[in-house]
Formats: C-alpha cells, sequence, structure tokens
C-alpha cells in the first residue's frame, strides 16, 4: 500500500511539472544562420499603408501597442529606428486570435517559408498556438525572415489597458532579448 501511494504521489509531482512546464512563457526563436545579424544597426516597421497591413485585420490601438513595445525593446538594445527604405531589418508582427488559418497568409507574406508543401507550413506552425504574438525581423533587401521568436500574448478584453498593454510589453521584451542571435556554431 505504501508503494502505491509513493507512486501516486509521483504521478501527481510529475503531472504537475509536466503542465506547469506547457505554460511556461518562454519564447520560441528561430532564424537564418547564413544571414549577418552582426551588420545590423537600423531598423523599422512596415508602414501602415503597405500591404503588410492587410496580411492581419488589426486596430490601429492594436499595432499602436505593438509597435511601441517593439521600439522601446529595440532601442533598450541600443538599435536605431531608420527609415523603411534605409533600414538594415523590418520587423513585423502577427497576434495570433482564435484561428491559425490566417496565419499560413502571414508567413507567405514574410517569406517565412517560400515555397513550402502544406506539410512544411504545418511544421512551421507546429509550435504556435492561439492566442500568441510571433515577431519576424526580415532582411531589408529581400524582405524575408531572418528571424522569428513567438510566445504567449493571451490579451484579455476583461484586462484592463494597462494590463494588455504590460503584457504585450512582456511578451515583446522576451521575443526581442534573443535577438540578435547566438550562432549555433
Amino acid at each position: 500500500m505504501l508503494i502505491i501511494k509513493k507512486l501516486t504521489l509521483l504521478s501527481v509531482i510529475f503531472c504537475s511539472a509536466t503542465f506547469l512546464n506547457g505554460c511556461s512563457s518562454s519564447p520560441e526563436t528561430s532564424f537564418n544562420e547564413e544571414f549577418d545579424f552582426s551588420s545590423v544597426k537600423t531598423y523599422s516597421l512596415f508602414p501602415r499603408e503597405s500591404k503588410f497591413t492587410e496580411l492581419q485585420d488589426m486596430s490601429d490601438f492594436h499595432r499602436n501597442r505593438i509597435e511601441l513595445a517593439v521600439e522601446k525593446q529595440m532601442e533598450k538594445q541600443d538599435f536605431s529606428y531608420s527609415q523603411f527604405e534605409q533600414a538594415d531589418v523590418i520587423i513585423s508582427y502577427f497576434l495570433v486570435g482564435k484561428s491559425l488559418r490566417e496565419l499560413q497568409k502571414y508567413n507567405k507574406g514574410v517569406k517565412a517559408c517560400l515555397g513550402c508543401s502544406d506539410k512544411e507550413q504545418a511544421a512551421l506552425n507546429k509550435e504556435i498556438k492561439t492566442s500568441m504574438l510571433v515577431l519576424d525581423i526580415l532582411d531589408s533587401e529581400k524582405k524575408r525572415s531572418v528571424f522569428r521568436g513567438f510566445t504567449k500574448l493571451d490579451l484579455d478584453v476583461e484586462d484592463t489597458s494597462e494590463e494588455n498593454q504590460q503584457e504585450t510589453i512582456e511578451a515583446v521584451q522576451m521575443i526581442l532579448s534573443k535577438f540578435p542571435p547566438k550562432s549555433k556554431n
């Protein structure tokens, strides 16, 4: 009987640890190892009148919230904002709502996986779930993603604007703290 109680206790501890690990909000990142991140000094965001804004239906309020968080974090990391045409990289973002369907359109827009089959597209999106923020950093010449990070961002309509703003800031900070990436070599 004592052995059964110990096994039950160990099972509960294991399940709790697994559950807590699954709720972890640490960001996932991936990047193109061939891109020279050491040359990046400036960044920009897509202009509001660009086709980028058509990749996701999002209010100006949500766009402003994300873009301000990006600007503050990039400044904190000593990157300078530049005009779109002169920037070393362009930062784009996608807020995953209740459906992942729009994410495929966004991936094509940021050229996250050129020529991907449906299977490859599924692999690219495998870890991305609803209520997540995806940040892509694009090579300014090719307008192709060279760095991607994503983390949970569950903006709750019942939360105050300040609470949602703080959640957005924390999500952006977590992702961009991994930029520039450390080479895997």
